[in-house]
């Protein structure tokens, strides 16, 4: 069943846009994932900026355009990325997606021979669990109703309520190094290894 992909999204980041982007299923064949193609500045407000993102389905290759309205800056520290610098959880991923793309992307880590690649994608993996976790009350080891948007989410969190466990979230992220640590690591890296572009991986 194909979604609704809506005209404009509020996000914390570019890094954020990319992870909705391979979150969210084609509207029209269902399938995806979807790929964002360099973003096109439309305005730049005091405290906002508005992006004009061209997206295309990798599996039915239909094409449109997403606005994307952002913070000041790009959500990078350095050349490293920072999905949310904020306590505020995520307007466009819900608690569920982010821990679909947690495993996503240690699996990629898993698979990739470039060590700097694997720990770069280690960090963004360790962002999801931490962005994840902004859900959570501290009086409960599940997620609130409001941590999921959609029907999909909440079905699965009603047939696998382990999945979403706190506790479990939080044993995960200890298996990993802070991020100020991988940081870190990251930032050691030779400058023409470092850069790289959200959209369009």
């Amino acid at each position: 069943m194909s979604s609704t992909l809506p005209d404009a999204i509020t996000a914390h980041s570019l890094g954020e846009v990319h992870l909705y982007l391979l979150a969210t299923p084609c509207p029209d064949c269902g399938r995806g994932p979807l790929q964002g193609g360099e973003g096109r500045q439309v305005s730049e407000p005091e405290r906002v900026l508005e992006l004009t993102v061209p997206i295309v389905c990798t599996a039915c290759a239909r094409k449109r355009d997403l606005r994307a309205v952002l913070p000041r800056g790009t959500g990078v520290e350095g050349d490293v990325v920072v999905l949310n610098p904020t306590d505020e959880p995520s307007g466009i991923l819900d608690v569920a997606q982010w821990v679909t793309l947690f495993r996503i992307i240690t699996a990629k880590a898993a698979t990739t021979a470039d060590r700097a690649e694997a720990r770069r994608l280690g960090l963004e993996a360790a962002q999801c669990l931490e962005e994840a976790l902004k859900f959570y009350r501290q009086d409960s080891d599940l997620p609130p109703p409001e941590a999921f948007f959609s029907d999909a989410s909440r079905r699965r969190m009603s047939e696998h309520p382990a999945e979403f466990s706190r506790q479990r979230l939080m044993d995960l992220r200890a298996r990993l190094p802070s991020t100020r640590r991988m940081r870190d690591q990251l930032a050691e890296r030779p400058a023409a290894t470092k850069r790289r572009r959200w959209f369009g991986r």
